[in-house]
């Protein structure tokens, strides 16, 4: 067996199948990092400074990293997807009752690149007819989920910086009310998983989660990639062998993650109800490139359209082989 590994993430969904040690990765021993119920806590970390041999990490900020030239790969497994418009809050007196009315308003980020705002504003642009460069984007001054690493920002867009934005956001893996929401400084706001949490100054834009889901479905939408696995370059040059018994590991996971679904043990994924999810043929899913490839080919092109990398990937450059 190889050295121990490090690897921090979330205890969720198949993850938790390696963490208990029901799921072993065949040739190596890994630390686990036990992170709680998110990972977004060590994603700057990974990125910035690497300090571990395997990472869940964002996919946008995986794709940033890759175009900075930071030494970190990736398996094509996708443990969390999710719906970034479930993300989204508004200001109750903003004026917001559609997803055309965030013209002109100020709509905080955490990052600009963070990975539930590029999903969401190719989402608004490509589903919902609402040209993002109309809206001004507020990112955090202090950048929590990218800085030091500095990526471009899109010429021709209304980007400003609001020092302290996410102050007091979370509360160890939760979220609180956000400030600047609440006082009226933001019309709106987008925050990770299901949003912050609504008062009586703030609601979300779609309220109607599985009405919306079945809506946005038929009309073509993909399912939106949250997380992927990533490693070290370093790690996998002395490693040969772990991408390939990682994935295989992944694999047996979901499969037994899934069964648990099929046995009505796991009520939902993210907050929406695994029996919506697949009516809508969504689940069960399969890791691989290929299963992926127009999630992946749609963020691609998003993080391109938005100007946060500048070089052309193809889903298959993104990931070793398994």
């Amino acid at each position: 067996m190889a050295g121990r590994l490090t690897f921090p993430t979330a205890g969720r969904y198949d993850t938790r199948f390696l963490l208990e040690g029901a799921v072993p990765v065949a040739g190596f021993g890994l630390d686990f990092l036990p992170v709680g119920p998110a990972p977004f806590p060590l994603f700057r970390d990974m990125i910035t400074e690497l300090s571990y041999d395997i990472g869940e990490q964002a996919l946008s900020h995986y794709l940033i990293a890759r175009d900075q030239g930071v030494p970190i790969t990736a398996i094509p497994v996708f443990p969390s997807r999710f719906f970034p418009q479930f993300g989204i809050t508004v200001n109750a007196a903003a004026g917001i009752d559609k997803p055309a009315d965030l013209a002109g308003k100020r709509v905080g980020v955490i990052s600009f690149g963070y990975n539930p705002a590029v999903w969401l504003r190719g989402i608004l642009q490509r589903h919902h007819g609402l040209d993002p460069r109309s809206v001004v984007w507020v990112e955090d001054a202090d950048d929590p989920f990218f800085s030091p690493l500095r990526y471009p920002r899109p010429a021709g867009w209304r980007i400003e910086r609001m020092a302290g934005l996410a102050d007091g956001l979370f509360d160890g893996p939760r979220m609180r009310p956000l400030a600047a929401l609440e006082d009226g400084r933001l019309d709106a706001f987008i925050a990770p998983g299901g949003g912050a949490p609504c008062t009586e100054r703030t609601r979300p834009l779609f309220p109607d989660r599985p009405a919306y889901v079945r809506e946005y479905c038929a009309a073509g939408g993909v399912f939106p990639i949250n997380t992927v696995i990533t490693l070290r370059q370093t790690t996998v040059r002395a490693n040969p062998g772990l991408p390939a018994a990682l994935f295989a590991a992944f694999a047996e996971a979901r499969r037994r993650y899934h069964a648990e679904i099929a046995a009505g043990r796991e009520a939902d994924h993210m907050g929406i109800a695994t029996a919506d999810l697949g009516a809508l043929g969504l689940f069960p899913d399969a890791y691989g490139v290929e299963p992926n490839r127009a999630a992946l080919q749609r963020s691609i092109d998003d993080c391109l359209a938005q100007g946060v990398i500048t070089r052309v990937v193809t889903p298959e450059s993104l990931f070793e082989a398994v």
